[in-house]
């Protein structure tokens, strides 16, 4: 009985011994590794296929999860258009949980008034040999329609014949655009009610849309108009060009139009002058492109700016006309002021000699004659001394505010502390016969005005500071600058007697007394001339003071340059 060996092919067979020779070792050697090579090849194959094995089980396994948690619902449907197999958006969408989804008719699942749109997507399906099938309608949800787009793919698996279909849910976008078809309703609302005249125009400058205040300002319907070329609604056929570039302009270079004026003759309008503004509507990429339009009828405006232009030159005319009358009568009233003011002091030199000489004849005749004359005569001839001395006086200050109204003063820097010292040097007989004490707060400043109009305003205001106290009183006076933002202001103090409220504009009138003559003389121009003198300058006077506190006059100039 022969024993079992392998073979080559791994085939245990019997081998005769009768007659044969024993196999060497080395052939049993080489035999036993060709063996195991074989062996080791066949291990190694089966590895291989246990990971492909392996790999496709990981494949069909995310295949699967990919294709159950896809956002998007999908289904089978057999060539009955039965559903044969769905996902987890689909089983959602189709409430699989509230009815069974398993061989359900798909067109079920449709509303009623769909269920046409149902059958001829599924009548689609199988007319198709291959491709896309879309359709859209809606399907039936307990909390209700839910708007979807049905797109199917056919596939065949042995002999029967499949369609693969997503459910596309399309609530949002139906929302998006119901949002967007309410917001252009909403804009179309606005454009209409707006005065100007607004209109679209497409790349070749053809109306696609316009509001009503343009149909209303041409005497045109939207009917007729539309698709109609701009320079044809404008008449622009001779005169559009430039127009038409700057439109252009902003179609291609983006660069927008703002108020364009130009001048249009549209049919049966006569001449209308528009301002244009224009800037590009944004598009969708590759949609046509569009311009919005605004115009603005300024033609009464301009024609008004035309009118209102010849008026200017006829008012220019008369203004020259009257510039030149103006010129020649001052020039006739300066040389009649001058004479003016050499008569004037021609009278005044006339009216003061007499006057004079009747004062010093009464003065002789109170020297020589005094003993002679008696009480009664002495006291006639003092009156007539004291009247003319006061006519002396009053002719004096006429002739000084008549100066000041005549004269014209030249404005330069003046150093205000510098004039003040020689006026308290001037007045130094009258202060120290009242004993009064001048008190200086701070140096005064440079101002721009005149030297003669300040002396006469200080000189002015420093008498009346001396002289308007309550008996038995020591004049005191305090003078100090006061910078302010547009001016300076210098301050003249007193301790006098004050003066109501209701005075302190009246007090610087001409002839304008507050007190008897017997008790504070004068001839009531002082204040009068101060406040010319001050005008005369570009500066103002003014006063604060109560009755029985005393006063502070103050002079507004202004700093010098």
């Amino acid at each position: 009985m022969g024993r079992l060996i392998r073979s080559g092919h791994g085939i245990p067979q019997k081998r005769k011994m009768n007659g044969a020779r024993p196999a060497s070792p080395d052939a049993k050697d080489a035999l036993l590794a060709r063996l195991e090579l074989q062996e080791t090849r066949s291990q190694l194959q089966i590895e291989h296929l246990r990971r492909l094995h392996a790999d496709i089980k990981s494949a069909n396994e995310l295949l699967e999860a990919t294709y159950q948690h896809c956002p998007v619902g999908y289904i089978t449907l057999d060539a009955r258009g039965l559903i044969t197999e769905w996902n987890s958006a689909a089983a959602e969408l189709l409430e699989a949980k509230k009815r069974p989804l398993l061989e359900a008719p798909f067109t079920f699942f449709a509303v009623r008034d769909d269920m046409e749109k149902a059958l001829d997507h599924l009548s689609r399906c199988k007319r198709a040999e291959d491709g896309q099938i879309v359709s859209e309608f809606r399907l039936k949800r307990s909390n209700g329609d839910v708007p979807v787009q049905i797109v199917s793919v056919p596939f065949q698996q042995g002999s029967q014949r499949f369609f693969q279909t997503a459910l596309i849910d399309l609530t949002e976008r139906k929302k998006s655009e119901r949002a967007l078809e309410e917001t252009k309703r909403f804009s179309d609302a606005i454009i209409q009610t707006m005065h100007e005249p607004l209109l679209v125009v497409d790349a070749n400058l053809k109306i696609l849309q316009m509001n009503e205040a343009f149909t209303k300002l041409f005497g045109v319907t939207p009917q007729l108009i539309r698709n109609m070329p701009l320079e044809s609604v404008l008449n622009l056929w001779w005169s559009g060009n430039q127009l038409k570039q700057r439109l252009e302009d902003v179609l291609l270079k983006n660069v927008p139009l703002s108020n364009f004026e130009f001048e249009v003759q549209p049919r049966n309008q006569g001449r209308r002058i528009f301002l244009f503004n224009a800037r590009h509507i944004p598009q969708k990429q590759n949609s046509p492109q569009a311009l919005l339009i605004a115009l603005e009828d300024i033609t009464a405006r301009k024609e008004a700016e035309e009118k209102l232009g010849q008026y200017n030159l006829q008012l220019q005319q008369l203004n020259d006309g009257l510039e030149k009358r103006v010129e020649e009568r001052t020039k006739e009233l300066s040389a009649s002021n001058k004479q003016l003011e050499g008569f004037c002091y021609s009278i005044a030199h006339d009216l003061r000699a007499p006057l004079r000489s009747m004062a010093g004849f009464s003065t002789v005749l109170l020297d020589d004659f005094g003993s002679k004359l008696g009480a009664r005569g002495c006291s006639y001839l003092e009156k007539i001394v004291a009247a003319g001395q006061q006519m002396d006086v009053l002719i004096h200050d006429l002739l000084e505010y008549g100066r000041f109204t005549t004269v014209d003063f030249q404005k330069d820097s003046v150093d205000a502390e510098e004039v003040l010292n020689q006026v308290i040097h001037n007045l130094q007989p009258q202060i120290s016969e009242r004993h009064a004490r001048i008190e200086r707060k701070g140096k005064l400043p440079k101002i721009s005005g005149h030297k003669v109009v300040l002396e006469a305003a200080f000189s002015n205001l420093l008498t009346n500071a001396i002289k308007f106290v309550p008996p038995d009183t020591r004049p005191k006076v305090t003078i100090w600058p006061e910078e302010q933002e547009k001016q300076i202001r210098i301050w003249i103090g007193d301790n006098g007697i004050g003066i109501e409220p209701r005075y302190h504009q009246k007090i610087f009138e001409v002839f304008q007394r507050l007190h008897p003559q017997e008790s504070y003389p004068g001839t009531g121009i002082g204040l009068a001339i101060v406040h010319r003198a001050m005008q005369r300058i570009g500066g103002d006077v003014g006063v604060e003071s109560e009755p029985g506190k005393g006063s502070k006059f103050w002079l507004g100039v202004q700093p010098a340059p």
